[in-house]
């Protein structure tokens, strides 16, 4: 599949101006802890890097890989961790950080683990939510998005186009 035919549906400028949001929001609402920064490997490698930047407060960061999209565009219905769960968590505030939230089968599992393993709290920040997942909670949301499949800043397409500064969507043929 071609980039040329996607469409910008969220461009760069938009996107950093709510990371500097989310940031100030996060560093307000986190202030009395030192945060555990958890990026969801790795489309929301991306995200995190940029939102770490504007979180005023010292951070601990500790990705995770987990995946339930494979090489397709929707999701397999299961997540795997073929990293585990990172270290040093227990006790801690945890922040998740994911590019989009879908399914959230991939965030309602991390969340359940890391309180398992004794996190004091978690947290969800997503860069983007479905229309079709806007009953699914997350702490913070960077940008409601129709249900289009997206690419760039982070989301890919079989491994392809995360480095596209906007983020993109396939319209539909007419």
């Amino acid at each position: 599949m071609s980039v040329e035919k996607f469409r910008t549906l969220i461009d760069r400028h938009a996107i950093a101006r709510r990371v500097r949001e989310l940031g100030e929001e996060i560093t307000r609402d986190l202030s009395d802890t030192t945060p555990c920064l958890i990026p969801v490997m790795d489309g929301g490698m991306i995200f995190a890097a940029d939102l770490m930047r504007e979180i005023s407060l010292p951070v601990l960061l500790r990705p995770v890989k987990a995946s339930s999209y494979g090489s397709s565009t929707t999701s397999t219905g299961s997540v795997t961790l073929p990293w585990g769960l990172p270290e040093d968590v227990k006790g801690r505030t945890i922040l998740l950080i994911d590019d989009i939230l879908d399914t959230g089968l991939t965030l309602e599992m991390l969340r359940g683990r890391f309180l398992e393993v004794g996190s004091s709290r978690v947290k969800t920040c997503v860069l983007l939510r479905k229309e079709s997942a806007a009953h699914l909670g997350a702490d913070y949301v960077g940008f409601e998005i129709p249900d289009h499949f997206v690419i760039g800043y982070g989301l890919d397409l079989a491994g392809l186009y995360r480095n596209l500064p906007d983020i993109m969507f396939q319209p539909t043929e007419s």
